[in-house]
């Protein structure tokens, strides 16, 4: 038996392969079983195809096997830290945030003697100074200053964060001055600074620290409308960065005002105004927000309320023609002169303000326009625009009546007509 060839164990049907000699060894029945000494018993090669791949098969598993954690922690983190900055986005918005921080209203708040702090928090909710009386004292309790708040009269808004609100009861400053402040259609960023002096709120040294905000590319950078403007517009040439978006209205500040806090206060406001509505219609016009703005500016020095949308139509159409828009509005920003008839010298002026030069809009807005005038920019008066009224002049200096025109010849005899009265 230990002699049989090795071919002997092989079958018809196997493959033909290379074996080490045969050994037999006999068990106690006395019967001998073969052995390949160089691997056991001979398998086909589908069977050794199929080792091969459980073999890759379970080097993959293995891999699987100690990436798989990996995966699902990373997994589970990313979904907790998602989930946690959801939650701490809905906490901070709902109870921590300013109940308006467009609000530019100011209430006066009386806090008696011996007020608690749970008493205190009643009255600022009732007066909608802030969102949640609980997290108000929380707040309090955890920075400490429940036994500071102090008794007085207070002016606060609901544009106040909730540590502006503590510091304020807490230092005391009930007498705090609160002077009342009126910015009205058409101011330049100068004229601004010039009132908040005159009203008392700004001496020499912050009124050019308000002038050097004005300029700061970086100081208000995170204003929806100002990043727009740092990123889509020409700001080399500019007088002001944020000439035209210190919206004009009647403010409360206190008598110790930061400038950097006026300027905040005078961009929220006009954030509050330029809606969406606005924007959307500014892109349906083809044009950006600070163009929107730029040509509102010089509409709103232009005429008077009652003429906006015609002058605005007169401009549009000049836009769309490809023509100079030959506006005096911006020789007066440019010469500081406001008149009605401007020399060939001063018409020259290389300026990138001046609409005697340049074709299209200026550089920038030229002053601060109210809403009305914004809305002109938006929305021009349709039947000048298909018109094609292209001109226009002033009748009488005293009423601030126009004279319009869509030929130049006509232009020509309104101005002959009226310009005695200039």
């Amino acid at each position: 038996m230990a002699n049989r060839k090795r071919n002997d164990f092989l079958s018809d049907n196997d493959e033909t392969r290379t074996f080490a000699p045969v050994s037999g060894i006999s068990n106690a029945d006395g019967e001998t079983r073969a052995f390949l000494i160089n691997g056991g018993p001979k398998e086909p090669l589908e069977k050794c195809e199929e080792r091969g791949a459980l073999r890759e098969y379970s080097t993959g598993y293995m891999v699987w096997r100690v990436l798989r954690p990996v995966l699902v922690l990373a997994i589970s983190l990313g979904l907790v830290f998602l989930l946690g900055s959801a939650f701490f986005r809905y906490i901070e918005e709902n109870y921590f945030a300013p109940v308006s921080a467009d609000s530019t209203e100011v209430k006066e708040i009386e806090i008696k003697n011996g007020s608690s702090l749970s008493a205190i928090a009643s009255l600022l909710y009732e007066q909608g100074i802030i969102r949640n009386k609980f997290v108000f004292q929380m707040y309090v309790d955890f920075n400490d200053k429940a036994s500071s708040l102090q008794a007085g009269k207070y002016k606060l808004s609901p544009g106040m964060t909730m540590e502006q609100i503590m510091n304020i009861l807490s230092e005391g400053d009930g007498g705090r001055k609160v002077i009342k402040v009126t910015f009205t259609e058409g101011m330049t960023v100068e004229d601004i600074a010039a009132k908040l002096v005159s009203a008392g709120c700004f001496d020499d040294a912050k009124r050019d620290e308000f002038l050097k905000l004005c300029n700061d590319r970086n100081a208000f950078a995170d204003n929806k409308y100002i990043k727009s403007l740092l990123e889509t517009a020409q700001l080399d040439g500019r007088k002001y960065l944020l000439e035209g978006y210190l919206f004009p209205d009647t403010y409360e500040f206190y008598a110790d005002a930061l400038p950097k806090d006026v300027v905040t206060k005078l961009l929220r406001r006009f954030d509050a105004v330029f809606t969406m509505q606005y924007e959307a219609r500014a892109e349906e016009l083809g044009l950006t927000v600070d163009q929107v703005i730029t040509l509102a500016s010089i509409i709103e020095w232009e005429a008077l309320p009652k003429d906006y949308k015609k002058v605005s139509a007169v401009f549009h159409n000049r836009l769309d023609a490809d023509m100079r828009l030959d506006s005096c509005a911006t020789l007066r920003y440019v010469t500081g002169l406001k008149k009605f008839v401007y020399t060939a010298e001063e018409q020259a002026i290389d300026s990138p303000y001046n609409t005697y030069k340049v074709t299209g809009l200026p550089i920038g807005p030229i002053a601060t326009p109210g809403q009305k005038a914004i809305e002109a920019a938006l929305y021009p008066d349709e039947e000048f625009m298909n018109e094609g009224y292209l001109y226009f002049c002033n009748k009488d200096p005293e009423t601030g009546d126009l004279a319009f025109a869509k030929a130049l010849k006509e232009h020509e005899a309104n101005v002959a007509m009226y310009s005695p009265l200039w």
